[in-house]
């Protein structure tokens, strides 16, 4: 069931929080991004938000806000900050969660459902996650990249009435979501990509397409990519996750096959010296593939490389 009243918070306004709520507002629903950058803030609140790419450059209007000790209690929160930051901004933000409210994440990587089950309580905690891409161009502006499908569910598995209304809400005002009743296996095929997309993309500093199609070496490239995934595969095989060798490669032959120019969140982080969230993406598979005895070399390298390139600059 559609509800066109829904309150909804985006929790991290960065490049996917906006276009996550920017689509959601550009067809009428009532959202606010919350967010640390005050002149992204400021910007969107006295300019609006500024999309350009898929579905044509354009102003947005919504309402953005540094302030979320003033908001009132919202019915939905959509969780884009960085994994790394997400205890401290959800504990910053329980005033505007009530008793009825679900959270759902749309984060790179696996294990944040259960900070936010301990911060918020696990019967309000939905999974998610994502194909989109959208990049930040500047103060209140963003490009998106594509137009591709998002999931929630019960984290717990199963199918539900609040999935299913959340999922058709989103999709009816501009943000195709699909209610999926095996949320967790869903969440390893969005790693299966994340394994090899995040840190290559880092670390030779090249968008998607450069990267995995238009140089000489892009079959090398993808070659690696795939390698990467199937070393996943057997740590969330081992982990309970039944997914064919296929399922697996999906989600990153989709990104790879739609030619984005954009570059993976993980290599922005590194360009502008953040912490990345590596931990949440290769290093949780490295750390359960040595829980169920799996090596993961590929993994394991990544991460290495990673580190090294984050002790660099912190």
């Amino acid at each position: 069931m559609v509800n066109k009243n829904l309150k909804v918070a985006v929790l991290g306004a960065g490049a996917m929080g906006c276009l996550f709520g920017g689509l959601l507002a550009e067809k009428g629903l009532n959202v606010v991004l919350i967010d640390v950058w005050k002149e992204h803030v400021n910007s969107i609140n006295s300019k609006g938000l500024k999309m350009d790419g898929h579905g044509g450059d354009r102003i947005i209007k919504i309402k953005a806000t540094t302030e979320q000790n003033k908001l009132n209690k919202v019915d939905a929160i959509i969780i884009m900050c960085k994994a790394t930051a997400l205890e401290k901004a959800l504990l910053g933000a329980k005033n505007i969660i009530g008793e009825k409210t679900v959270l759902m994440s749309f984060q790179n990587g696996i294990g944040h459902e259960a900070i936010m089950s301990k911060i918020a309580g696990k019967e309000k905690v939905l999974g998610g996650t994502t194909t989109q891409a959208s990049s930040i161009l500047g103060p209140g502006h963003i490009k998106n990249h594509a137009s591709l499908p998002s999931w929630i569910g019960e984290y717990e598995g199963g199918m539900s009435d609040r999935v299913k209304n959340v999922a058709e809400t989103f999709t009816a005002h501009g943000l195709e979501t699909v209610a999926s009743d095996n949320i967790k296996k869903r969440k390893w095929m969005k790693l299966f990509a994340l394994t090899a997309i995040g840190p290559l993309s880092a670390i030779f500093d090249l968008n998607h397409s450069d990267l995995y199609i238009n140089n000489k070496s892009s079959k090398t490239s993808r070659d690696l990519g795939k390698q990467i995934i199937l070393e996943t595969r057997q740590v969330a095989k081992a982990d309970g996750v039944n997914v064919s060798e296929n399922e697996c490669l999906e989600m990153f032959n989709k990104i790879v096959d739609s030619k984005q120019t954009n570059k993976s969140s993980m290599a922005f982080d590194v360009f502008y010296k953040r912490k990345t969230e590596i931990e949440f993406i290769n290093g949780a598979v490295s750390k359960i593939g040595k829980k169920h005895g799996i090596p993961t070399p590929l993994n394991d390298l990544m991460c290495k490389i990673i580190n090294i390139k984050e002790g660099m600059y912190t």
